[in-house]
């Protein structure tokens, strides 16, 4: 009996389904002013418990990397994870085209001191194709961004036009129990990349981190508001009313604590097989 074959367009076709999927269930998919409002929120979220999102990411990825390593880390945010690597690495080049995530990344790095990094303000889908990023960076990094792509293959090429060494993908494990966890059809996002991956070729290696942070019950009622108005619908009184009613009632000492889990997801473009 032959091996069966992996068929590409089938995860190809279920990555798309599901982005329609999810996209039928919320108000609008979130826009460069929607990471504007996030962006101190946002912050003081990665940063809590000394950047253990970003800490855990590096940890998986550090046997392939050394001092001299340059990183670019495609949706960097307020630095969770362009700030941990660029402790530990020659040079980091973040990506981030929100002008309120970019500004506190750069308060962040200040805070720490970290100096070694530079941010271009751009779409990645915007970033040059002229061959001037070709194999220019050790890794190349896109940390829970490849949701918002309907069409994803042509970004995880494009990261691949970038790397001289391994590309790495950041995607979340919604946790049910969580009453703030994304729709079902992302569930199976690191999966079907895993299979996309595979499919064509790459050999992806899957590390699964768990991490936390702590904010103050106000903070996490400001941001719930901030979702629930993107991905809701207006803001009633009723509405501001459960939510409050709902961080406060899982809070302790008026903080608290949201434990989160994604895969890591790494490989090498140069260590390929025909499909």
């Amino acid at each position: 009996m032959a091996p069966q074959v992996i068929d590409f367009s089938f995860w190809n076709e279920m990555w798309k389904q599901s982005y329609y999927d999810r996209e039928k269930g919320i108000r609008a998919n979130p826009l460069l002013e929607y990471w504007d409002k996030r962006a101190n929120d946002f912050s003081l979220m990665r940063k809590s418990n000394d950047y253990d999102f970003g800490r855990k990411v590096y940890a998986v990825l550090s046997h392939v990397l050394t001092p001299d390593s340059t990183l670019l880390d495609i949706g960097a945010g307020p630095g969770s994870i362009t700030i941990p690597f660029a402790q530990h690495i020659k040079c980091v080049t973040a990506i981030e085209p929100s002008k309120g995530m970019g500004a506190v990344l750069k308060e962040n790095a200040k805070e720490l001191g970290v100096e070694n990094f530079n941010i271009i303000e751009e779409m990645v889908q915007d970033l040059p194709q002229d061959g001037s990023l070709d194999s220019q960076f050790d890794v190349v990094a896109i940390s829970l961004v490849l949701w918002m792509f309907p069409d994803v293959w042509p970004r995880i090429l494009q990261m691949e036009q970038y790397s001289k060494s391994y590309c790495a993908i950041v995607a979340g494990i919604p946790n049910w129990k969580n009453p703030r966890a994304a729709s079902k059809s992302d569930v199976e996002e690191f999966q079907i990349l895993y299979n996309m991956l595979l499919s064509q070729g790459r050999f992806p290696n899957v590390s699964v981190i768990d991490y936390k942070c702590e904010r103050m019950v106000e903070d996490e009622i400001e941001c719930r508001k901030i979702i629930y108005e993107q991905y809701e619908g207006d803001l009633t009184s009723e509405a501001e009313e459960q939510i409050r009613t709902e961080v406060i009632t899982r809070a302790k000492d008026n903080k608290c604590l949201i434990s989160s889990r994604s895969a890591v997801i790494w490989w090498s473009p140069r260590e390929t097989v025909s499909p």
